[in-house]
């Protein structure tokens, strides 16, 4: 009999059988999560993939996806692999989403079986992070893995390797620590302060948790930061403090009460395992949750800080506070874990049976967030959605050097569910005021031109000819994406549109 205080984790070898589990598990996320294509942050990341491939491709918008996407390799990494493997594009990202989904749960795997004896808790870990893949993070406005090909995924997966490796005390966790900041520096920057406290010798762990240690390494790691953000962005920028407001994920003092009480319950939750996985002898496990809840505490102290202090406004877009990711993936492993290894054989059964409503409501969640969409978007499959519709026509009948103009709020608009524009319809846009925005205040001296634009189009549904003809004549606009129902502007004589659909209306600007 192993002892259970070594962890064995041999008795979870890598092999076959283990190979076919993720892969299940893989599987079974995206079944119960689905999936999407050009939704979300894909509105920046596929048309830099995409301008990658073909240069040709968005004459007079690609700051706002390129400059903040060339900061990693991801996007050279994608279109690499799409000029070897000659996949459609939709296809090698449904494919890179596969296996960043299969290389977060291997990571997970490589974790969990050094922290529970038996395979029951490794798979325990592993099922319950699958059920709840897209469970929220506090008020940060981020999943654990979101339904769609996102660097955060493959960044994370890289730090759970390290992670691993830092258990198993190998020098290659560097090198995934590196994989991660050329994938997604910010995860890889707040992730490898977790792992920096993983890694602290156990013999000055007390020392490390006395508060006077912890006060002095939340001052060294915000002052310089602020005083390198001050260089980097000026808190008297009108546009670039547009940019930064209205979005209340960035300010922990506009989150509501179970928000905050989301960034809090994971430390104590972990606090608790602590306690409980000594007593029973996971000493492994103990040191784990322990070392998680110090450096928990100083990463939301240090984004209370940043939040709450005025000067430290700069910092802001960083977000901090998302330093809870690896927090919230830690728990919910730990929970599973400690579920199926600790509870009696009755409540095992009847823990794994409550796997099945807690899959069915993340399902159904994500089936009303996205109502307007398939709940997976097999690539190469027709699009239903009226404005994925237009979308396609606009790829397909308008001219490559295309400029557009359009409602800028169209991605929170009923039945668009967040499909980018450029993405799908490989055209150039004036600034949108979502992703657009998110860009403009990461990088701050795109903030004038979006508030320029964004408020050059507000209330485009209601403009007449000579309104839509100064778009032309300011810009460069050649084209138009009218709502029927959203003002007169779509109904004007006068306007030449060659394509309409329920909901829309494409239009050659006058």
């Amino acid at each position: 009999m192993a002892n259970r205080r070594d962890a064995p984790h041999a008795l979870f070898p890598f092999g076959l059988p283990t190979v076919l589990l993720l892969a299940g598990l893989a599987v079974a996320g995206i079944l119960i999560h689905g999936y999407h294509y050009g939704f979300d942050d894909q509105s920046v990341y596929l048309p830099a993939i995409k301008k990658t491939l073909d240069p040709a491709l968005y004459p007079f918008d690609a700051g706002f996806f390129l400059l903040q996407t060339r900061i990693g390799c991801f996007v050279d990494a994608v279109a690499a692999s799409i000029r070897v493997t000659r996949l459609p594009v939709d296809w090698a990202l449904f494919v890179w989403h596969f296996a960043s989904l299969l290389l977060l749960l291997t990571g997970c795997w490589r974790i969990v079986r050094r922290c529970f004896p038996s395979p029951a808790g490794v798979c325990g870990s592993l099922l319950l992070v699958t059920a709840l893949l897209t469970l929220p993070v506090a008020g940060t406005f981020v999943v654990l893995c979101e339904p769609y090909l996102h660097t955060r995924a493959l960044a994370t997966a890289f730090l759970l390797f390290a992670f691993a490796d830092i258990l198993a005390k190998r020098l290659t966790a560097a090198v995934w620590v590196l994989l991660a900041a050329l994938v997604h520096p910010t995860i890889a920057l707040l992730g490898l302060w977790h792992l920096a406290v993983q890694a602290w010798p156990a013999g000055t762990q007390k020392t490390s948790r006395s508060p006077g240690t912890a006060l002095s390494a939340l001052a060294l790691v915000v002052i310089p930061a602020g005083w390198l953000a001050r260089w980097f962005a000026d808190p008297a920028d009108t546009a670039w403090r547009t940019a930064l407001s209205g979005k209340r994920y960035l300010f922990p003092a506009q989150w509501t009460w179970y928000e905050l009480l989301g960034a809090f319950a994971p430390l104590v939750i972990l606090f608790i395992y602590a306690r409980l996985a000594c007593h029973h002898g996971l000493d492994a496990l103990a040191q784990i949750c322990r070392r998680f809840v110090f450096s928990g505490s100083i990463g939301v102290a240090a984004g209370l800080v940043v939040g709450l202090t005025p000067a430290l406004l700069p910092l802001v877009p960083l977000e901090p506070l998302r330093t809870l990711h690896l927090i919230y993936l830690s728990m919910v492993l730990v929970t599973g874990g400690l579920c199926a290894e600790l509870l009696p054989r009755p409540w095992k059964l009847r823990s794994a049976a409550l796997l099945v409503p807690l899959a069915l409501g993340m399902f159904i969640a994500q089936r009303i967030e996205l109502s307007a969409s398939p709940h997976i978007e097999w690539p190469g499959i027709t699009p239903h959605n009226d404005w994925e519709q237009a979308f396609a026509w606009i790829r397909v009948h308008t001219p490559r050097d295309a400029l557009f103009a359009m409602n800028p709020d169209f991605l929170h608009l009923d039945g668009e569910n967040e499909h980018g524009f450029r993405g799908l319809a490989e055209r150039s846009q004036l600034a949108e005021s979502a992703k657009d925005r998110a860009v403009s205040r990461n990088l701050p001296a795109l903030a004038w031109q979006w508030r320029d634009e964004v408020r050059a189009q507000l209330g485009i549904e209601d403009f007449d000819l000579a309104r839509l003809s100064d778009l032309r004549r300011r810009y460069g606009v050649s084209w138009l994406l009218l709502r029927k129902a959203g003002g007169r502007a779509a109904s004007l004589h006068g306007l030449d549109c060659p394509y309409e659909n329920p909901t829309l209306r494409v239009c050659l600007a006058p």
